[in-house]
């Protein structure tokens, strides 16, 4: 998705949520409303949104292979390194940390940067095995990018929820990518639940987290990042919005 009549030499590529069970083709229209804010952001970018292979078809590597694939393919495009940034919420937050993971262990050209909302970074439970995982080691740093370390990583923005059961999959690797030296802001939004940035424009929380998405791009693309900040955003939320805590919180 590109604005159109034009050839941005920036791009986006994002990563779906769906716990690497749910296809792009089932929740379609709520990623055609982030990638056109994406686009509509000034970002200037262009914007690709990968319906990747998804359990229990598709169990892992195939996910983080489509990934891979797609951000290939982008380069070959013309696509500079720098001026790409890979995106992703949720499952596909977890998605983005495994796709530069293994970019980086295989000495492929690392994109400008990554953002990440409510990232599932870590599967590996006690008494659930996720589909995902399949019959491979849920401690897998490219499954569970918990595990990962991040030397090397390009700078990050990592959004999340401050009611939500991942908050600590966030915030534990922004913990680890920052003693390992990758500019990283995370940002944690008290009360809100998980994905609540996709209820935009109506929840004001939302806005105010794309908000910070189209500085930290900005930033990225003008080449004026900064060093790690970590952050607690002031919640704007109203009453009727707690209704959708009960239903979206994990």
């Amino acid at each position: 998705m590109q604005a159109k009549d034009t050839k941005p030499d920036k791009v986006i590529l994002q990563l779906h949520g769906g716990a690497y069970i749910r296809s792009l083709e089932k929740s379609g229209m709520t990623y055609r409303r982030t990638a056109i804010q994406y686009a509509k952001i000034r970002s200037g970018a262009g914007v690709l949104t990968v319906d990747y292979r998804v359990a229990p078809e598709h169990p892992y590597p195939a996910a983080l292979e489509d990934a891979v694939l797609a951000y290939n393919w982008l380069l070959e495009q013309g696509y500079r390194p720098e001026r790409s940034i890979i995106a992703g919420d949720s499952a596909g937050g977890g998605l983005a940390l495994a796709t530069a993971l293994y970019l980086r262990d295989h000495d492929m050209p690392m994109p400008g940067a990554l953002i990440t909302m409510s990232a599932w970074t870590n599967l590996n439970y006690k008494r659930v095995i996720p589909e995902y995982v399949g019959e491979n080691r849920a401690d897998n740093p490219y499954i569970s990018p918990i595990y990962g370390e991040y030397a090397g990583f390009p700078a990050m923005l990592m959004q999340v929820g401050g009611d939500e059961m991942l908050l600590n999959d966030t915030v534990k690797v922004a913990q680890k990518a920052e003693a390992a030296g990758v500019s990283v802001r995370q940002t944690t939004y008290p009360g809100m639940f998980h994905d609540f940035q996709l209820l935009f424009p109506k929840l004001p929380d939302a806005n105010k987290a794309w908000n910070e998405v189209e500085t930290f791009i900005k930033e990225i693309y003008d080449g004026t990042a900064g060093d790690a900040v970590t952050a607690l955003i002031e919640p704007q939320r109203p009453v009727d919005y707690i209704v959708h805590q009960r239903l979206f919180g994990r």
